[in-house]
């Protein structure tokens, strides 16, 4: 049985998410004994704090170990973690338990459970993500039944808002989905309060409108008053959002769907990065819209932008002119330099489906 007394957690981070950290922290603090086997820098101050015992070593990490955590950022480093040369599938022992708390695709977490079942070791896809009301925490379970009623007395420290699902895989997908909406409900909403701004109508009134009728959203409630009053803090940063973008539209391009939203979203978040706003919460997305000076109050550069396109990229002159000057906006492109090939986040190239405008600000001021 799983109790604080009789129960070692192994737990192997990198994601720097703070909900992840959170939920460890909270086992911490019930009396877990937990060994942290790899981490970010950015994790430790708080995983030290409350007791966590550090090892350089998987394999001393692993011995005695009966459950095993994850968090990792990107799909690429879960799937070495667990399938690669001396994986955590291949070093646990029969009859563990592994939870990944990381952001990760369906079709990956279906693969590591299977494997998991093969050597009797029972693999939950658990993404923790703050997408709750007012940013609650929320954690999506997916796995077996019988997988999860073994490990549910570990869920109420993970997040305060517990989402199980039926299947494996289904956790990452319960995750993207909330996601995409969260992505298409701010910028809706963002957008509609931006125009509201640029053309002097009331932004009480403007609230009020979309409040009352179909336009209503939780991005509307948790986001737009924090918009107004310039608070760009929160606990869902432009990187992480990034990442879990990026996943969705991974999760799309397996299933040969085109999510012209989120692709749309994807571009316009990476442009924030690229500019500053790494580190922000995702209302900093408001920002776009508004003029060179208050961008720059809220240490936003655009120069960074202009910098950014000067690198080696790969795009092709219709591509560059299209994304670059729609609608016959500005000079054709002349053979000079292109867009670099790479996000700042390992996005693959920037952006997928091409760039937004750098040449001036939405808003026109």
């Amino acid at each position: 049985m799983i109790s604080p007394l009789d129960t070692r957690i192994a737990f192997f981070g990198g994601a720097a998410n703070p909900a992840v950290i959170d939920a460890v922290v909270n086992l911490a603090n019930a009396g877990y004994s937990i060994v942290v086997a790899s981490h970010d820098p950015r994790e430790s101050v708080a995983l030290r704090a409350a007791g966590c015992r550090f090892v350089g070593d998987r394999f001393e990490a692993l011995s005695q170990c009966d459950i095993v955590m994850t968090s990792l950022r990107v799909p690429a480093d879960v799937e070495s973690l667990y399938l690669g040369d001396n994986g955590l599938l291949e070093l646990m022992d029969a009859g563990s338990h592994a939870i990944d708390l990381s952001i990760s695709t369906p079709q990956l977490a279906r693969e590591i459970q299977t494997m998991g079942a093969i050597s009797d070791i029972d693999v939950l896809d658990c993404p923790i993500m703050s997408l709750g009301q007012h940013e609650d925490t929320c954690v999506f379970v997916g796995g077996t039944p019988e997988a999860q009623a073994v490990l549910s007395p570990l869920f109420p420290y993970l997040a305060p808002n517990v989402l199980p699902q039926t299947d494996a895989g289904e956790g990452q997908f319960a995750c993207m989905m909330s996601t995409i909406a969260l992505a298409g409900s701010i910028m809706g909403t963002v957008e509609a309060m931006a125009l509201a701004h640029i053309a002097g109508f009331d932004e009480n009134n403007a609230v009020n409108v979309l409040a009352t009728t179909a336009g209503a959203s939780r991005a509307l409630v948790d986001y737009v008053p924090r918009v107004i009053a310039h608070d760009y803090s929160g606990k869902i940063r432009v990187h992480e959002f990034l990442d879990a973008l990026e996943v969705a539209l991974d999760a799309a391009e397996a299933f040969d769907l085109t999510i012209p939203l989120v692709e749309t979203a994807f571009q316009l978040y990476n442009l924030l990065s690229v500019v500053g706003g790494d580190e922000m919460n995702i209302q900093a997305i408001a920002l776009l819209y508004e003029d060179e000076q208050t961008c720059a109050d809220f240490g936003l550069d655009w120069a960074l932008a202009d910098q950014y396109v000067q690198g080696e990229g790969e795009y092709d002159d219709a591509e560059y002119n299209s994304f670059f000057h729609p609608g016959g906006r500005g000079d054709s492109f002349d053979g000079g330099p292109r867009p670099a090939g790479g996000s700042p986040h390992g996005h693959g190239p920037m952006p997928r489906g091409g760039n937004p405008p750098f040449d001036g600000f939405f808003s026109r001021n």
